[in-house]
């Protein structure tokens, strides 16, 4: 079964974040320090408002699929991780929110 790991970005007031940099550099490194260890696929989606018409209170969503829970686990253990997560000011100024699991 596959396993599914997200990462949220806060629509904060103050938010900095360079969706072009995002899809065509951030996305793609991620994508090849960690295919090797089961990554299958990503998709990021943007927020901009709630159901109701208000800000929403994430931005943007970037999904990632892995073959397993002990891929994802292999991957965040990889040394070319630091790389992935080093590059995060690159792109905005603001903290994510991950959340990891799989379908019901």
């Amino acid at each position: 079964m596959t396993y599914t790991a997200i990462v949220m970005y806060p629509n904060e007031a103050d938010i900095k974040f360079d969706e072009s940099y995002y899809i065509k550099t951030h996305m793609p490194l991620a994508e090849s320090i960690w295919k090797s260890h089961g990554l299958i696929g990503w998709r990021v989606n943007k927020f901009p408002t709630a159901l109701n018409g208000s800000p929403s209170q994430y931005l943007i969503m970037a999904t990632l699929e892995w073959e397993s829970q002990e891929s994802l686990q292999a991957a965040m253990q990889s040394p070319g991780t630091a790389k992935v997560f080093a590059d995060v000011p690159n792109f905005t100024n603001v903290k994510p929110v991950t959340l990891a699991g799989s379908q019901l």
